[in-house]
């Protein structure tokens, strides 16, 4: 039985990655990896719902629920469950209790309703509870419904098999971003950030935008090198005047501009390493108390060298030339 756990432990832990790997820069970088890393979760997860009703209970109800919600929406995770339903075929089904089922797919539909009803309000610049916000995220339904079936019933394997599954799921989002830091071949993210309706007296406010930027940095899990530099500029057209200001980090550089009398400011944050965009995103346009905010990132440096010794190369030949 603890086989079948770890089976379910890595089938987590594929689902997770082939989430991460869809995503840019490394799909563009290694288009293959998801589609192998996809495929594979797909044909675990076949396999384990051929040898287990409660697998085979929870994986289609939760299947059917992210078909329904149109939340499949990557070739590479619809590739895996192609793969799913092409291994159970050719295998054959087990009994699958459908009033769990059942239950689990309102469950599942609970979890999505949930975190779609959060991420509105945030997309309304509306505050959240952050403990409310990181429970919902967490999506306990199926667990809290597992456990219930558990101490009705007496079989706790739901309750196991999604344990070890979420697990996996939740330790590889932990701990991706260091591995797609190490394999992803370009210099680093930068976010072009975009606020709008902003305090305008905080926009005019030299000493708080220096604060800002020498704050800011440590936030985000940066190292500030240098202070803050501010200048004041005056432009012919008076909405167009503002302040300008930048902070040289370890890591790259961060630069903020602010229009007042417009109640905008333009913010990038450069980085070799990879940073939360939407902590970052949110620290600012609280700091500015922004109404709206449009965020971006780009990856820069596509053939920026990875390895350590070609990196040391180009700096010294790019040092030679000044």
């Amino acid at each position: 039985m603890i086989f079948f756990y770890l089976l379910a432990f890595l089938d987590g832990l594929l689902t997770k990655m082939t989430d991460n790997f869809v995503d840019e820069p490394f799909k563009s970088k290694h288009p293959v990896l998801p589609y192998l890393t996809g495929i594979t979760y797909g044909l675990l997860a076949g396999f384990l719902i051929t040898i287990s009703t409660e697998f085979a209970t929870i994986i289609i109800a939760i299947t059917i629920g992210v078909l329904i919600a149109g939340k499949i929406d990557s070739r590479e995770h619809q590739f895996a469950v192609a793969a799913l339903f092409i291994f159970a075929s050719l295998f054959g089904f087990p009994a699958i209790n459908f009033p769990f089922l059942v239950i689990f797919l309102l469950l599942g539909f609970l979890d999505e309703i949930l975190n779609d009803f959060i991420d509105k309000i945030k997309e309304k610049d509306k505050s959240v509870n952050r403990l409310v916000e990181k429970v919902v995220s967490v999506r306990l339904s199926l667990e809290i419904g597992a456990i219930a079936i558990g101490f009705v019933t007496g079989n706790f394997e739901y309750f196991f098999l999604l344990f070890a599954f979420d697990l996996a799921y939740n330790l590889i989002d932990k701990a991706m971003p260091l591995f797609l830091e190490k394999f992803s071949a370009d210099y680093g993210p930068q976010l072009a950030l975009d606020l709008y309706k902003c305090n305008a007296k905080k926009l005019g406010d030299k000493k708080f935008v220096e604060k800002i930027l020498n704050e800011f940095p440590a936030k985000i899990g940066m190292q500030k090198i240098s202070e803050a530099h501010i200048i004041e500029y005056k432009a012919p057209k008076k909405e167009d005047s503002g302040l300008s200001g930048f902070v040289i980090i370890a890591e790259s550089h961060i630069t903020i501009h602010t229009y007042p009398l417009q109640g905008f400011a333009k913010i990038d944050v450069v980085s070799c390493k990879r940073f939360d965009h939407e902590k970052a995103t949110e620290i600012l346009k609280k700091a500015f108390n922004a109404s709206e905010a449009e965020a971006k990132v780009l990856y820069r440096g596509k053939h920026y060298p990875s390895e350590i010794k070609k990196a040391k190369q180009l700096v010294e030949k790019e040092r030679s030339t000044l």
